[in-house]
């Protein structure tokens, strides 16, 4: 319930008469509102005015009776009533919950920690220039290689330090592919993975391709994801193909996951991670505990692996998945 002030009322009708008739316009104001100055002037020393004087009041100044009563705006005071309501709503909720099942508390906590990355990402991304769609871009992404020991494809061409670099590394790297000869294409699907709200909207077109190319000079086949909508969103993006099950169901062996330098990995999130002293990258589930880095597989069959934080170089956010099947990349 709002909080009235008589003093506050009184002060707010001498705040419209002053804007109306002036300092002196006691006269002018009364005769505006058919009383008499010697009634009006009552009203500005310790008596509110009913109703229908207030009505009018609003009628010839032209605000709302609810700022004259309360001082507030009504639409925000609408919508901050309608916040602490949720947010009481929600609290009893989780009190509740977590009175019942004291171990819960650990999965609330766990899913405020998601959200708070999450949002933490979209103000970063929304203040970043790259959501401004670049039509001018390719929309080639590239495929460096495997989430394990093996051939690294493109990886060698390019150095995951600084974001920035690596951006224009993979720019540079699209285009000189670009007018390649292509020996192969494959439509395929793209599935979000990173729920944020620049990707959710920003994917139109679910639909991409499998580009091959290769150089006269060279015998290597080179391999790209054709997918202007992620990649005009986020320059800087590459791809890499998941080796293994371990996160299947959601993501099968042979599947492409895209990634961002810029987008660093969300707990409990699919992610790309780089290991101080092992081979090539993996990808799993990230939970950090304090100075523990938990890796954890989606498939039941494999264990969790943890390492210390002293030990992890990277872990970039699984941004969206392919599904490729029958395909040698």
């Amino acid at each position: 319930m709002e909080k009235f002030s008589q003093k506050g009322l009184i002060e707010r009708v001498i705040e419209l008469r002053k804007a109306y008739a002036g300092d002196r316009g006691r006269s002018k104001f009364a005769s505006a509102l058919g009383i008499s100055p010697s009634t009006y002037s009552y009203y500005e020393k310790d008596r509110i005015p009913p109703i229908e004087l207030l009505l009018k009041i609003c009628r010839l100044c032209n605000v709302k009776i609810y700022w004259l009563l309360t001082g507030e705006d009504e639409e925000n005071s609408d919508n901050t009533q309608q916040f602490g309501d949720r947010f009481n709503r929600a609290y009893e909720k989780i009190n509740r919950i977590c009175n019942s099942n004291p171990a819960s508390l650990e999965t609330v906590i766990a899913f405020l920690d998601l959200l708070e990355q999450t949002n933490t990402i979209e103000r970063q991304m929304s203040s970043n220039n790259r959501l401004i769609p670049d039509d001018t871009k390719s929309g080639w992404i590239p495929v460096l290689g495997r989430t394990a020991a093996g051939t690294v494809g493109m990886w060698d061409q390019v150095q995951i330090a600084d974001s920035r670099i690596m951006e224009t590394e993979l720019e540079q790297l699209a285009a000189k592919h670009i007018n390649s000869p292509i020996i192969k294409t494959q439509n395929a699907r793209i599935s979000t993975d990173l729920q944020i709200k620049s990707i959710v909207t920003g994917l139109n077109n679910p639909e991409v391709n499998l580009i091959q190319t290769t150089q006269e000079d060279r015998d290597e086949i080179y391999q790209f994801i054709d997918c202007p909508d992620i990649a005009n969103l986020y320059p800087g993006c590459f791809a890499l193909q998941i080796d293994g099950d371990s996160m299947a169901p959601r993501i099968d062996d042979g599947d492409v996951v895209i990634v961002n330098p810029s987008i660093p990995a969300v707990q409990g999130q699919p992610a790309i991670v780089r290991i101080s002293g092992a081979i090539g990258v993996t990808c799993k589930l990230l939970r950090i505990e304090n100075d523990n880095i938990h890796l954890v597989p989606i498939n039941e069959k494999y264990e969790t692996k943890t390492i210390q934080s002293k030990d992890l170089l990277w872990a970039l956010a699984v941004l969206c998945h392919i599904k490729l099947k029958s395909v040698d990349l």
